[in-house]
């Protein structure tokens, strides 16, 4: 597990090639997949009649459309926000990387709790924008991913489909089609359908692109390397919490992105005028420099606020520059309301973003909805008794864009709001 954590947060390369991702979600569907049991379906596809906003962006694979560069998931307590974030990191994870945690897939995927649920299995689909190599054009693809459970053993799951297509031309193409272990390769995923002994190597409790990537197939490590681009603080069923000395090292290899921090700290105008990183007997550590002060002072005595952002900021700032997508729990946690539109200003100034990079976040604080589009933001709810239900805001009928989403949060017109009483 700590394996799969250290690469999705720290494995921050900007020179690899398959860091420079341009890849964009537009679709995904969830099915009994923890509190989620009937099928949920998100589209992000923005409608035409919307504005010209700085906060929506033409994916490369077609102009002709516009996704958001920023969506937030608002609700109550426990009605699955997190869970919607967590399917579709489940599902990355499981693509680039089930070969070498095969016994681990009980913590990643499992049923919703009502007995009619636990025979069916969980299913997810993401649809995204990205390359078949380097040196093709951008395209839609389709990632496909069930997972069977047993109904006497929720430890024991096996993959009953997985599928993965690409539309160069409009219509989906099969890479490859998987039913339980009987497996079919399109002629451009290049492997035989007959006579290719990796296929064989290919188990009931790990996916096709992570075994064959381990096993030298050229286009399953791009699209691995591709996969493991994503940045999150959520794997599993739990949020990954990194000591300072993880995030620290960040720091201390990459000299530009220590650079771009200490040049926000100054803008923020929180009496931080730089951070230096060093090493010591102990490890790395780091001082930071005030304004007005004589000496400095160490990163554990600064505010949560200031840590959090510190620990944050490597995330945002790499997939900012490499075009991927950061995936963040609780992004409000600790961090100043004013701080968090200038983060989401970010992703939507072509300058600071040129290579369509997304965040995905979840939020309690509804103040961040004064900042966002209705096609921005997407609620969830889950009633006494009852799964997730998940929508749109702009999917409300009558939802004018005018006043603030906030106001109409907090009056319960949008829902999902507690019941408290």
């Amino acid at each position: 597990m700590l394996v799969i954590q250290l690469f999705l947060i720290l494995d921050l390369d900007f020179n690899i090639k398959a860091a420079y991702n341009d890849s964009m979600l537009y679709k995904i569907t969830i099915e009994n997949f923890f509190s989620v049991a009937d099928c949920q379906e998100l589209v992000f596809e923005v409608p035409a009649n919307a504005p010209d906003l700085a906060c929506f962006r033409a994916p490369r694979s077609d102009d002709g459309i516009r996704l958001p560069v920023v969506v937030g998931f608002f609700g109550p307590n426990a009605s699955g926000k997190s869970t919607i974030l967590r399917a579709v990191v489940s599902a990355a994870v499981f693509a680039s990387h089930s070969f070498s945690w095969a016994d681990e897939v009980n913590l990643f995927f499992q049923p919703y709790r009502r007995e009619d649920w636990w025979g069916k299995p969980t299913k997810v689909t993401i649809e995204f924008d990205c390359q078949l190599s380097d040196n093709d054009s951008s395209a839609i693809f389709r990632y496909e991913l069930h997972i069977a459970h047993k109904a006497a053993n929720f430890s024991d799951k096996v993959v009953a489909y997985e599928a993965l297509s690409y539309a160069p031309q409009g219509r989906f193409r099969t890479l490859f089609k998987r039913k339980n272990q009987e497996i079919h390769f399109g002629h451009e995923f290049g492997i035989s359908n007959t006579n290719d002994p990796r296929k064989e190597s290919i188990r009931p409790n790990a996916s096709v692109i992570s075994t064959l990537a381990k096993l030298n197939h050229p286009l399953s490590i791009y699209l691995s390397g591709i996969i493991g681009t994503l940045q999150t603080n959520i794997v599993g069923v739990t949020k990954v919490q990194q000591n300072a000395t993880q995030w620290l090292s960040i720091y201390a290899q990459n000299k530009d992105c220590l650079a771009r921090l200490n040049k926000e700290l100054r803008r923020l105008d929180i009496g931080l005028e730089s951070m230096v990183v060093e090493q010591s007997d102990q490890g790395l550590f780091a001082k930071l420099y005030h304004v007005g002060l004589d000496d400095f002072i160490f990163l554990a005595e600064e505010s949560s606020g200031t840590q959090r952002f510190i620990e944050i900021f490597p995330r945002l700032h790499y997939v900012l520059e490499t075009g991927s997508i950061a995936i963040i729990d609780e992004i409000d946690t600790d961090l100043h309301p004013l701080l968090l539109p200038e983060l989401f200003r970010w992703f939507g100034d072509p300058e600071r973003n040129p290579r369509g990079a997304q965040l995905f976040f979840t939020a309690h604080n509804p103040g961040l909805l004064e900042d966002l589009e209705k096609e921005q933001v997407f609620l969830t709810e889950k009633p006494s008794g009852q799964a997730t239900r998940v929508y749109g805001a702009r999917d409300i009928q009558g939802l004018r864009r005018e006043p603030n989403l906030m106001r109409k949060y907090l009056a319960g017109e949008l829902g999902a709001v507690p019941r408290i009483g």
